[in-house]
């Protein structure tokens, strides 16, 4: 009966579990799956997208008559044109200009933005202004465009500007 009273106390008695290896993994484990991480930094660029407009049948006025601009950007140079549905073609190819890319970007984007000066002064409606980069652009290059696009020396030009693909 001895036995069976020490058999008894040995399953009573307590064992300590050794917990250190697992803390000193957890130790080493959590820095660097904070050092892993990765973290999004986003910012938001005003941009809208491309819509069909209904046609009027209401006879045109010189101040209510809108052009849409179209910028299309390629590593060499700028091509501006304008379109509009209640403009000949004819009347806005004098608009159509082409800028090339010189050593320094502000003269190139002071060019543009004189040209859309000259657009907006001829058509003060008009608000859209389309982007066509080319695939070898640059990001900054693009935003560079948008912003003298929106705003040249304090007199807004083009609040609506749409970031397109090229089509055909």
């Amino acid at each position: 009966m001895s036995r069976l009273g020490q058999r008894g106390r040995k399953a009573r008695e307590e064992v300590d579990i050794d917990l250190v290896p697992i803390m000193n993994m957890f130790l080493v484990l959590i820095p660097f799956l904070l050092m892993s991480a990765c973290f999004f930094h986003l910012k938001i660029i005003n941009t809208s997208v491309p819509v069909l407009s209904e046609a009027t049948d209401d006879g045109p006025k010189k101040n209510n008559i809108k052009v849409t601009v179209i910028v299309e950007i390629t590593k060499g140079s700028i091509e501006l044109s304008a379109m509009s549905d209640s403009i000949e073609n004819g009347k806005l190819d004098k608009f159509s200009t082409r800028i090339i890319k010189g050593m320094e970007e502000e003269n190139t984007l002071n060019q543009l933005a004189l040209s859309l000066e000259v657009i907006k002064k001829a058509y003060p409606a008009s608000d859209t202004l389309i982007i066509i980069p080319n695939e070898s652009v640059i990001y900054d290059t693009i935003i560079q465009t948008m912003d003298v696009a929106r705003y040249f020396k304090g007199f807004p030009l083009f609040p609506n500007v749409v970031l397109s693909g090229k089509v055909g």
